[in-house]
């Protein structure tokens, strides 16, 4: 049983960590929304300007693809937890 509480005591820590990364996927892909120009896009409108760098939005994709990861994590550990949980209840 103790085995189970601290099962349960890391998926909620993580959760508040899931929480987190979702608040900081919003504001990145809001930034993006504002920052992010794709000189493919514009080469397709027939438009043909260098842009600068930072209208990649390289640090804000790096956000999203690590809060994915994260929650990816996530909900592979939640399962496993609750078939942990399940198998032990079919047992007693």
């Amino acid at each position: 049983m103790k085995k189970t509480s601290l099962f349960i005591k890391g998926m909620l820590t993580f959760n508040l960590l899931v929480f987190i990364l979702t608040v900081g996927d919003f504001l990145a892909l809001h930034d993006i929304n504002k920052d992010y120009i794709s000189s493919e896009r514009l080469e397709a409108l027939g438009i043909s300007v260098t842009l600068p760098a930072w209208t990649a939005a390289a640090g804000e994709w790096q956000v999203v693809t690590i809060s994915f990861i994260a929650r990816s994590l996530f909900f592979l550990a939640n399962l496993f937890l609750l078939w942990t949980l399940l198998k032990k209840e079919k047992v007693q």
